[in-house]
């Protein structure tokens, strides 16, 4: 998703159950990049903690967010669940009620109609996320349009294009042509990549098992840019040059 709305996945980090941790990667990750975003420790049980990291992180206090409160009682009604979220209720509901307890001054957005949680924006530029897998991709894909659109008033985002070329030369072969063709490209912002890709006996040209420089399985060359006319130039002399063919950029 980040890649059709222009947007360069710089980083990822794993980062343990820790305020320390947290906030040191926090800290560093948003002076360094336009956009953060964090996936999970946002639940009921003593080990979510990221909320409080990064109110920690920022010097700021914890509030609860009565229109949070309102709409996961709301939807949680309709659910049938017991004990509905409340700060002064029973140890279950002051439990469910953290979910609701974010640092004072964030922005909340509300991308799924159908969700109770927000995603809860902190000193800008982070966006914290709930870490269920599905719920993740689901609130990403609603929100990041949106979000890109906000940053584009300020500058321009264009959007990545992609070519995939494959050839069954070996990566000793490839590596010299991918280095010029690389400095040749540079400057249009384009960059290129080489993966090599096992490939059933069948499936092979037959004339790749045996002839010099070739060997039995594809490598498949990535070709990405926001040029879209230079990416499709250098993927013209990549098939020139290696002897290529097109590959489906779903494979």
């Amino acid at each position: 998703r980040c890649f059709e709305l222009g947007v360069e996945m710089e980083k990822i980090e794993v980062v343990a159950d820790k305020h320390e941790a947290i906030c040191a990667s926090i800290k560093q990750l948003s002076s360094t990049h336009d956009i953060v975003f964090t996936s999970g420790g946002i639940g009921p049980t003593h080990d979510d903690i990221t909320y409080s990291a990064l109110a920690r992180a920022f010097g700021s206090k914890l509030e609860y967010s009565a229109r949070t409160l309102d709409r996961m009682r709301d939807i949680m009604k309709d659910q049938d669940v017991a004990h509905l979220p409340d700060p002064h209720g029973s140890p279950e509901q002051i439990a469910g009620a953290r979910m609701a307890l974010f640092p004072a001054g964030a922005t909340l957005t509300f991308p799924c109609g159908e969700f109770w949680v927000p995603v809860v924006c902190v000193a800008r530029n982070i966006h914290v996320f709930p870490g269920i897998p599905k719920l993740f991709e689901k609130m990403v894909d609603a929100y990041l349009p949106t979000l890109v659109s906000t940053l584009s008033d300020k500058q321009p985002v264009q959007a990545f294009s992609r070519a995939l070329v494959g050839t069954w030369s070996r990566e000793s072969v490839v590596a010299p042509v991918l280095t010029r063709l690389q400095d040749q490209y540079s400057r249009f912002g384009i960059r290129l990549g080489s993966y090599p890709a096992w490939v059933p006996e069948g499936q092979r040209p037959a004339a790749a098992g045996g002839s010099k420089g070739l060997h039995r399985s594809v490598v498949v060359l990535s070709v990405v840019g926001k040029n879209k006319d230079q990416v499709e130039r250098c993927r013209l002399d990549l098939r020139k040059q290696l002897d290529g063919f097109d590959v489906p950029a779903t494979e």
